[in-house]
């Protein structure tokens, strides 16, 4: 096997033995029957055995083709193994890959997945945004967005990654002053200590309906107001990451639960399949597997 002839030669018999039939090889091989037979004859002539018996109805293998169709689709088989893992091997996570998130899930999931990324390729630059505004992920140059709650319309691709559970609490010293709201309507005459959203939804009875609130503390970030709703300023929102230690010790008291809804979805978003990058790509994989 010396020559590109001989190469193409072998390729041809191995299509040939495979299908046993010269018309679906030449198809897959993308030639002509005629060139086909062509190349399984000097073939033939070069390795001095007759390989395949063809008639107008069948093609079969002579003993001496059986035997040499075994050994060489093994030895294509293992060259196609040794293709798959260099390229497989050549395709190791470098360069940079950027990230748009807020909240908690951003904190205690996206954060410490990059870093573990970050420690096990040390030729991966992993870039985390923490931001509450909606960024344009394509002319901002960002790889993933993750955002909570649901989607505008859009022409990015959007993977569900996860869910979250939020939470109405104050403090019980907060309620025993102000009283315990018992409707949505009622938060109209309590403190409510607000992010980034104006409104707030409630679910009742199969129904969404957003509630006006009002307040004298306002902060785009959830620590802070989990603060001072722990100081007794007002009433918060928040998710359970944030909360449940509070709630389980009592230091703070859920609202309106029934009102709450059970789950809010969690999105990875990013521009397109066809273009995404390996970086991102594995950052995805890792993110589904936990």
């Amino acid at each position: 096997m010396e020559t590109i002839k001989s190469l193409n030669g072998l390729l041809a018999f191995l299509k040939v033995s495979e299908f046993r039939s010269f018309s679906v090889a030449a198809r897959e091989l993308k030639v002509s029957k005629a060139y086909l037979s062509k190349l399984i004859q000097n073939h033939e002539n070069e390795v001095g055995q007759k390989l395949l018996h063809r008639t107008t109805r069948m093609v079969k293998l002579t003993l001496e083709g059986e035997k040499y169709f075994e050994v060489c689709a093994h030895a294509l088989a293992k060259m196609s193994a040794a293709h798959h893992d260099l390229k497989a091997n050549s395709e190791t996570p470098r360069g940079l890959l950027r990230i748009t998130a807020a909240g908690a899930f951003a904190e205690e999931v996206i954060a410490p997945l990059a870093a573990r990324l970050a420690k096990q390729y040390p030729a991966l630059t992993i870039e985390i945004s923490f931001s509450e505004r909606i960024v344009d992920l394509v002319a901002e140059n960002f790889d993933l967005g993750i955002r909570v709650g649901q989607l505008e319309d859009s022409t990015l691709i959007a993977k569900r990654i996860s869910t979250r559970r939020e939470h109405l609490c104050a403090t019980p010293e907060y309620l025993e002053t102000r009283g315990t709201p018992k409707t949505p309507e009622d938060l109209r005459d309590h403190n409510c200590l607000k992010g980034a959203t104006q409104d707030w939804w409630f679910y009742h009875k199969g129904g969404q309906n957003s509630q006006a609130v009002k307040g004298n503390f306002i902060c785009n970030n959830a620590r802070a107001l989990l603060k001072a709703t722990l100081a007794g300023v007002g009433i918060c929102r928040l998710p359970t990451i944030y909360v449940k230690t509070y709630l389980e010790s009592g230091e703070l008291v859920p609202l309106l639960e029934s009102y709450m809804p059970q789950e809010i979805p969690i999105w990875a978003i990013y521009p397109s399949k066809k273009n995404q990058s390996y970086n991102a790509r594995l950052f995805l994989a890792e993110l589904s597997a936990n």
